[in-house]
């Protein structure tokens, strides 16, 4: 439910990142206490109340805060069993009714926002003063204001947690502070009251939006087509060479699939090295399937075990579609399997949604970024900006990996509306920050008509979208043991923007493994141009520039790449054998790339021994601007190689080249790139040796031609018999280190 605000309704508002954001009274949520403090602690009190309202509707769904000796009502409009719990009205009768409880503080809800997000007043306020403001002028402002200090350097250094008499009169006097000139900002630190960004109506509830019953004889996950048509077979990408794992649960993840991880990992797994924090409701630290780097973080409790509650499956299975290990005979495997995860705890959950706060979601993010996190994963989203929480965001780009910025994906949410989320409607504003959309096995945006069959949500879209990737029936980890969603240590239909979110971060993991050196901006970039278009050509609302492709992705940050073809050919009385090639070196990546030397040399046998040479040394290099594929060609040259068509032949190439490349000069630029002052030089170049082709008696070698594509094959040698299958041959495998010999 969302409020709705009458147009001649005075207006509420308060400041976020320099603008009024206009809020409302909730019509979904209503906050209670014990009405007076028994013999028992405080939690008792608020379990006890909790327990007391759901006996009384046991259909209701209420969030505990004994922190602040609350506990929160959710409307169930429609679905309730009690009419108390019907509405807002006919809860608040019902309470003030009741000797043991008394309403408490208001709970507001941004107006006409994109997702449902309940804000509770529990009378705090978060301040950071502008540099150089004396201590006594700060004090005076805080005494005039009956302000207590709570706490200092929190959530950021120089920011301060405070607390008001009265919880109704935070947002007044959060706005006296915004508006004393005193400070850069003051805002409520609101606890926020927030649906997961996953959908899936799970025994132990996985968001606030649960699907309507199955109906007997179909089963729920099953897709549906519109009207009597069949259901059409997913969408397919033309296959390609993939790494094989043997993870029982790989068959089912249709998602890796769908992104060409498993081609990407020929490439590369990820890097231990890189670490990508899952700020979300804590992880499962025993889990057989995740490596974490330790300690993480628990920024409800401000301690460094970012264990779930029971219940709270959320993080781990985010963070198994990050980067579950491969290889392992356990469960299936991330998207990027040998990245580490860095736990975050930012939220618990009652089942079904989250109890979070400003404070606490920008204490995670900064403390991420602290703890050295490349990578930041958030499959969460609310309707309510926060001045705080975007600071902590901007932090990561300017102090995230030594200055280049970490890189972040942000669920849209799952409303099925136009309407992209905070924070990930941040997309436009902070570079490196990805708004990350659901897709379906048939590359929809997910919405409640797509085929799927889950009709219950939608992916949010809008213009801030950046890409979309796989979000239903995604196979991947739950808490271990009966603690999670299913009683395994694995479900197999998590889904929501929740599981499209980590699919991206885990391709940002694995570009960073490739190249650490890349900034947040240019990752983000790359994503954008390697992804598969899905809508109208260019960004579009619905899947942004589209659906992820990894093995696109790394491919284009490799600044040179070649195609190569070779053949034997038989010239003069003594029919000699020659080697004849064309090759094609081009750049289709991100950066400008200066070619400055080519060598092809053709080899003996045992490479023992240099044949023949052909060098190329422009001067100056051949330049080759950006996302252009502008190449360098070298056709038929001729080369001289081993034997005669009589004696028997073969030949082996080598191909060396050395260049020089210019990242983009400033964020959001690829496509209009200006070379830096000072190049970035790549190893010096690249080698690639090449295959052998052998031939005995005359006319028995095979004329056909070898091809070398984007120089996938490295330091790899194969002898190929005659095409009639005559002699003997022997091959040698130098990536697998085996030896075949074939005696006829």
């Amino acid at each position: 439910m969302t409020t709705q605000v009458a147009p001649d309704a005075p207006q509420t508002f308060y400041y976020a990142d320099g603008q009024r954001i206009p809020i409302a009274p909730s019509q979904t949520f209503i906050a209670v206490r014990p009405d007076r403090a028994s013999s028992m602690n405080a939690s008792a009190d608020v379990h006890q109340l909790a327990s007391n309202l759901v006996e009384n509707d046991p259909t209701s769904e209420v969030f505990e805060l004994p922190q602040y000796n609350l506990a929160i009502i959710r409307v169930n409009e429609g679905r309730s069993a009690s009419p108390a719990f019907a509405s807002a009205h006919n809860i608040a009768s019902f309470v003030t009714a009741q000797p043991e409880m008394t309403l408490g503080p208001s709970v507001y809800e941004v107006a006409n926002a994109g997702t449902e997000e309940g804000l509770v007043l529990v009378g705090e306020i978060l301040v950071k003063f502008k540099p150089g403001i004396a201590p006594a002028d700060r004090d005076r402002l805080f005494r005039d204001n009956h302000i207590t200090v709570l706490q200092t350097d929190y959530p950021e250094p120089d920011s301060y947690l405070v607390g008001v008499q009265n919880p109704e009169d935070t947002i007044t006097i959060a706005n006296t502070l915004h508006e004393s000139q005193l400070t850069e900002y003051s805002q409520p630190n609101f606890v926020r009251l927030t649906q997961r960004p996953s959908s899936r109506g799970l025994t132990n509830g996985a968001s606030l939006m649960a699907p309507p019953p199955a109906k007997a004889g179909n089963h729920k996950n099953q897709p549906k087509a519109p009207g009597k048509r069949s259901t059409p077979a997913p969408s397919a990408d033309t296959p390609t060479v993939q790494a094989t794992v043997n993870d029982p649960g790989f068959g089912s993840q249709w998602g890796l699939q769908k992104i060409k991880a498993p081609d990407a990992w020929n490439i590369t797994m990820g890097s231990p090295n890189i670490t990508i924090a899952v700020i979300d409701e804590g992880c499962d630290l025993q889990h057989e399937d995740i490596e974490y780097k330790l300690p993480g973080y628990d920024a409800v409790t401000r301690s460094d075990n970012p264990s779930p509650r029971p219940r709270d499956g959320h993080g781990t299975s985010c963070a198994g579609i990050v980067a579950a290990k491969a290889n392992n005979g356990l469960g299936g495997a991330g998207v990027a399997p040998n990245c580490k995860i860095l736990p975050i705890r930012i939220a618990y959950g009652n089942g079904r949604g989250w109890v979070t706060s400003d404070a606490m979601i920008a204490d995670g993010v900064r403390t991420a970024v602290n703890r050295g996190a490349d990578v930041l994963s958030n499959s969460w989203g609310g309707g309510a900006p926060s001045t705080a929480i975007t600071s902590a965001f901007q932090y990561s780009q300017t102090n995230g990996r030594g200055g280049k910025g970490c890189a972040i994906a942000i669920a849209t949410a799952n409303s099925d509306l136009n309407q992209v989320a905070y924070p990930a409607n941040l997309s436009p504003t902070i570079p490196g920050l990805l708004a990350v959309g659901a897709s379906n096995e048939w590359d929809q945006r997910k919405s409640k008509t797509s085929l799927d069959g889950e009709n219950w949500w939608g992916s949010n879209y809008g213009p801030e979208v950046d890409v979309v990737a796989p979000g239903v029936h995604i196979y991947t980890t739950d808490i271990t043991g009966a603690a999670g969603y299913t009683g395994t240590n694995y479900i197999p239909n998590f889904n929501g923007t929740s599981s499209a979110t980590p699919h991206v971060a885990g391709l940002m993991g694995l570009m960073l493994s490739a190249d650490p050196n890349l900034r947040s901006w240019e990752v983000e970039d790359i994503i954008h141009l390697s992804a598969n278009e899905l809508g109208t050509a260019g960004r579009d609302p619905e899947y942004g520039y589209g659906r992820i492709n990894c093995l696109k992705a790394l491919e284009m940050m490799r600044p040179i790449w070649f195609e190569l073809n070779a053949q034997p050919e038989f010239i003069g009385s003594g029919q000699e054998c020659f080697m004849r090639v064309s090759f094609r070196i081009f750049n289709p990546s991100l950066n400008t790339v200066r070619l400055d030397a080519v060598t092809l040399t053709s080899h003996t046998d045992d490479w023992s021994t240099e044949i023949d040479r052909f060098e190329y040394r422009p001067n100056p290099g051949n330049m080759l601007d950006p996302m252009t594929n502008q190449d360098v060609k070298f056709n038929t040259l001729l080369l001289k190689a081993n034997g005669s068509a009589s004696q028997g032949w073969s030949y082996r190439w080598s191909i060396n080249w050395s260049y020089t490349f210019w990242r983009p000069g400033s964020a959001r630029t690829a496509m209009n790139v200006q070379p830096n002052q000072t190049p970035m030089n790549e190893a010096n170049g690249s080698k690639i040796n090449g295959q052998v082709i052998r031939g005995g008696q005359a006319g028995a070698g095979t004329a056909n031609p070898v091809n070398h594509n984007h120089g996938s094959v490295i330091n790899n040698q194969t002898e190929v018999s005659n095409s009639d299958g005559l002699g003997d041959t022997l091959t040698i495998d130098r990536q697998s280190k085996t030896i075949t010999i074939v005696i006829r």
